[in-house]
């Protein structure tokens, strides 16, 4: 046992007031000379007993007060190591529609842990399954995200069912205590999805994302605008209108060539794209208000532009001729540009990301990315140092209480009898 606010313990010192006021009670009557002693009655021994029994008793009950007030205010807690589950198991909830893994977590409930692959893992209640974890735990999961967290488990070994979608593949591969046996519930499905459509005037361009043998391909499809009835288009289809690509340009550096450079490799995106360019100086005044892409060709400090901005940032280490900056939207020209870099490092390609073409399409891959990855790919890094019983704390100050109210009504009880 431990407390919580050890320093409350010097008030047991406390207890010394009680003893010292039983004590002075107990000192010897004063000697009064009478002349006789015939008239006096004889005490009742018993009677006397009973009173000391009493005061004594009394003394014992206000002492185990004090001592219980004490302890309550040190707020003592209970610390228990307790090793670890042998072994628990762990399902994506998504997967719970097979009725043949439902029916085999039902035989293993009887003897072990199931719990449910989603955030704090809780168990699994195929009664009140959506009301206690909600709709969003059926979405595709962060499997190193929610890996990091397994030690909550508190068991030795898990055996995880999972679909093991590429898309929740984010960021490190984690270190972990536990052994974890990945159970892939593999798909052989093949899908096809329109997941973004672009409007010209009289046709429409569809992009098409393809899954097959757990390979995701994409395919451009140009088709006349009175022929959408003939594909699977609904509401959630990205749309685009053919939007004119707007560039301007702001150049105090005075640079040869830099922006004839920029302006070429932008006409040939269009040409290629089928989008119309327009070129523009930009006006500082109004910069707020500028549209497009901002090519910024100074060494002065940056406006607020909200879109997209080209800063000429010399970099003899990058690995690219335009790389993306630590803040969004803001990318960097890393060399001065020449006829030799134009054409190596294929520059109008270079200057795809800043159109940003497709602003919305990772959200739609990942709704419907139904691709897998090898379970020892998957599974992240056994660490065995890190492995650890984990501490039960017990709070006892509601049992202190509980004795408190007690020992109090003994207290009253007996101090009432004892006044009669």
């Amino acid at each position: 046992m431990s407390f919580v606010n050890p320093t409350y313990l010097w008030s047991l010192l406390g207890l010394l007031v009680p003893i010292a006021i039983h004590l002075w009670n107990r000192s010897e009557g004063k000697t009064i000379k009478v002349g006789s002693i015939r008239l006096i009655k004889e005490s009742q021994t018993s009677k006397s007993s009973r009173l000391q029994f009493n005061e004594f008793f009394l003394l014992i009950l206000r002492l185990i007060l004090i001592s219980l007030v004490c302890f309550i205010l040190a707020s003592p807690v209970s610390i228990a190591k307790r090793s670890n589950l042998k072994i628990a198991y762990v399902v994506e909830p998504s997967l719970l529609k097979l009725k043949s893994l439902r029916e085999a977590l039902d035989s293993i409930m009887d003897k072990n842990e199931v719990y449910l692959f989603a955030e704090n893992f809780p168990e699994y209640d195929k009664e009140n399954l959506v009301s206690n974890i909600g709709e969003r735990a059926f979405e595709n999961p962060q499997y190193w995200q929610l890996a990091q967290q397994f030690s909550k488990l508190h068991s030795d070994s898990l055996i995880v069912f999972s679909k093991a979608r590429l898309s929740g593949i984010n960021g490190k591969r984690p270190e972990i205590a536990q052994k974890v046996n990945w159970i892939v519930i593999d798909s052989t499905e093949s899908t096809s999805e329109i997941i973004e459509m672009t409007s010209f005037k009289d046709s429409l361009e569809l992009l098409e994302f393809n899954i097959q043998q757990n390979l995701g391909r994409f395919s451009k499809i140009r088709i006349a605008a009175i022929d959408s009835t003939n594909y699977h288009i609904t509401k959630n289809v990205l749309r685009h209108e053919l939007d004119t690509i707007r560039v301007q340009f702001y150049d105090d550096l005075m640079i040869e060539a830099q922006v004839k450079y920029l302006k070429t490799s932008f006409t040939a995106l269009g040409k290629y794209l089928k989008r119309p360019v327009v070129f523009n100086d930009f006006e500082i005044e109004n910069s707020v208000r500028n549209p497009g892409i901002l090519i910024w060709l100074s060494a002065k400090e940056l406006p607020g532009f909200s879109n997209t901005i080209l800063i000429f940032k010399p970099d003899a280490y990058a690995e690219k001729l335009i790389e993306k900056t630590e803040k969004p939207s803001v990318f960097k020209l890393t060399d001065t540009l020449h006829r030799k870099n134009i054409l190596e490092e294929h520059l109008a390609e270079n200057l795809l990301p800043l159109i940003g073409l497709h602003p919305k399409i990772d959200s739609k891959i990942t709704e419907f990315d139904i691709r897998n990855i090898d379970k020892e790919l998957l599974a992240p890094v056994f660490n065995s140092q890190s492995k650890k019983s984990y501490i039960v704390r017990l709070d006892l100050t509601p049992w202190l209480w509980l004795a408190f109210l007690l020992f109090f009504s003994i207290e009253r009880i007996v101090s009432k009898h004892r006044e009669q």
